[in-house]
């Protein structure tokens, strides 16, 4: 039996051969077997790049240095010696060789400490803007379900706690931590256990931020936690489990809180507008 229709041919003018999962290059959209489906495999030649208005624009590629090279990569890979651009196959080209060995580490060290600091550059635009586009998603019913998914997910992989809470067990917050003498905060994030406390969250907390925990002292400020959302006190029963909290809808897993020392004599125990909005400003 004949499938006529299954499968492509390989464009590579070389190969032509009938590929049953033909890769579609993302540059020049052409379809090509697994061995010439890289950008280095082919001669590509990019498609026209257009926006939503139909016009044209522009996009740049890089042209290996190497004389004989026709390699072109969409991102620039600058020699930290000579600085100019050579493909991955002629990355190491001899440049390096005339220097000493020591000079060589120290090239390469500062080549290495550039990457990083434009890295951070980037990572921090980067987590800025996404962090504006949650703050705008939470603000709207329809896409505030997925905002705090995508916030829980972010949390998940660098929130400290108690390492001993089963994974399962772990519910994740965004803690700004209380403002210092010069109004600086700290915003980190931590996990506690469902099974635990108020109470016992906010020892772990206090712990893991390294502050002074003097709610078992008496005519002392107190630790206590607020949303950072509208500044409301979490809860005036040290007792309250974390979890049922959760479940009752009055906490949400991924919510931004705040630690802060307030005077519980007062009642309601709350944080002053002033000082809320200096904390919702350390979050922007």
């Amino acid at each position: 039996m004949e499938f006529p229709n299954f499968g492509k041919q390989c464009t590579h003018k070389d190969c032509k051969q009938l590929d049953f999962l033909p890769v579609e290059c993302d540059h020049c959209r052409a379809l090509f077997c697994k061995d010439h489906s890289r950008v280095d495999s082919h001669q590509c030649v990019p498609v026209e790049n257009v926006d939503n208005s139909g016009k044209k624009l522009e996009t740049v590629w890089f042209k290996c240095t190497l004389e004989n090279c026709i390699t072109r990569n969409p991102c620039e890979m600058l020699c930290p010696k000579c600085s100019k651009h050579y493909c991955l196959a002629h990355r190491h080209h001899g440049c390096l060789d005339e220097l000493p060995g020591k000079e060589v580490r120290k090239v390469l060290r500062e080549a290495a400490k550039k990457s990083k600091e434009q890295f951070a550059i980037v990572k921090e635009e980067a987590d800025k803007k996404i962090e504006a586009s949650l703050r705008q998603a939470e603000l709207q019913p329809e896409k505030r379900r997925m905002a705090q998914q995508i916030r829980l997910m972010k949390l998940k992989g660098k929130a400290l706690g108690d390492n001993k809470i089963p994974i399962n067990d772990r519910v994740y917050f965004t803690i700004h931590s209380p403002m210092k003498d010069n109004n600086a905060i700290s915003v980190v994030p931590l996990f506690t256990s469902k099974t635990w406390t108020v109470g016992r969250t906010i020892d772990l907390f206090a712990v893991r931020l390294k502050i002074e925990n003097r709610n078992d002292k008496s005519n002392t400020p107190k630790l206590r936690l607020f949303k950072l959302e509208d500044g409301e006190h979490l809860s005036n029963q040290m007792d309250r489990v974390i979890g049922r909290m959760v479940t009752d809808g009055l906490l949400f897993n991924g919510d931004s809180l705040i630690l802060h020392y307030v005077d519980t004599s007062k009642n309601p125990v709350e944080i002053e507008p002033d000082i809320l909005v200096k904390y919702k400003l350390s979050s922007v």
